[in-house]
């Protein structure tokens, strides 16, 4: 897997709040004066500068533009234009958590995660699907925790359905997630198809995908996930004649 840390040492920081127009622009949402401003000022795209509270208003990060930009729910053609003018930003990571600009836009539920951006940075960048951040997370995992619709869901797993086997640092995998937040029937069937031991794989705290249900008993599904979930385990357990196990590694997804 590719490791594209970003060499924040060659990088000279602007102020604390980043002094480019560029960054003021992106600030106030000016999408086409930033679409402008990167083609005429392509040296700004690749600037780093601080941001205070970048995560949840408290965790400061070093981030390049295109983080700031998908942060604010920038649409597909500005996060385009910042590609165009440095396609490195792509594999860029910010300082705090090590995500890349793909991890950042699939953050973000509701009307911010736009999936006509989701889509561009997959098809720009595919190797980004496969790549986890400093808490083990790849981008499935952001898309479930945060209520994606079920089509970004399926553009990430056709990009790399390998996914689904990535644990984070809690032992969760996607589909702990996708159900320890309600996630729909379809999103938790893929989820399931694509890596079938999942069903008996247990969170560090030992939570089964069937136990993280009982999170959101309230949710559209629950009842059909479940019963998905129990003859899937049952199925599971009269198969095979040996406990289902972890991947040995998230890096050996692709």
């Amino acid at each position: 897997m590719l490791e594209a840390f970003g060499k924040h040492a060659e990088h000279k920081l602007q102020k604390v709040t980043g002094t480019a127009r560029i960054n003021k622009l992106i600030q106030e949402e000016e999408w086409d004066l930033v679409i402008q401003q990167a083609k005429s000022h392509p040296g700004e795209v690749r600037s780093w500068s601080c941001r205070p509270g970048f995560f949840e208003g408290v965790k400061d990060s070093d981030v390049l533009p295109i983080h700031e930009a998908v942060s604010m729910g920038a649409p597909v053609n500005v996060v385009k234009a910042l590609v165009e003018a440095f396609p490195q930003g792509l594999t860029e990571r910010e300082s705090a958590y090590r995500r890349l600009p793909i991890h950042i836009a699939c953050r973000h539920g509701g009307d911010k995660m736009d999936k006509e951006v989701v889509k561009y940075l997959i098809g720009a960048y595919p190797l980004g699907v496969a790549t986890d951040d400093i808490l083990g997370r790849v981008p499935l995992h952001y898309t479930c925790s945060n209520g994606a619709e079920e089509e970004i869901v399926d553009m990430l797993m056709t990009s790399c359905a390998g996914a689904t086997r990535a644990y984070d640092r809690r032992g969760w995998l996607p589909i702990h997630v996708a159900c320890s937040v309600g996630a729909s029937y379809h999103v938790v069937k893929v989820m399931l198809d694509a890596f079938p031991a999942s069903v008996a794989l247990t969170t560090n705290k030992g939570s089964t995908p069937r136990r993280c249900c009982d999170m959101t008993r309230n949710s559209r599904d629950y009842d059909r996930i479940c019963e998905m979930l129990e003859r899937a385990r049952d199925e599971w357990d009269a198969d095979q004649p040996v406990p289902a196990k972890r991947p040995s590694s998230v890096r050996l997804l692709v």
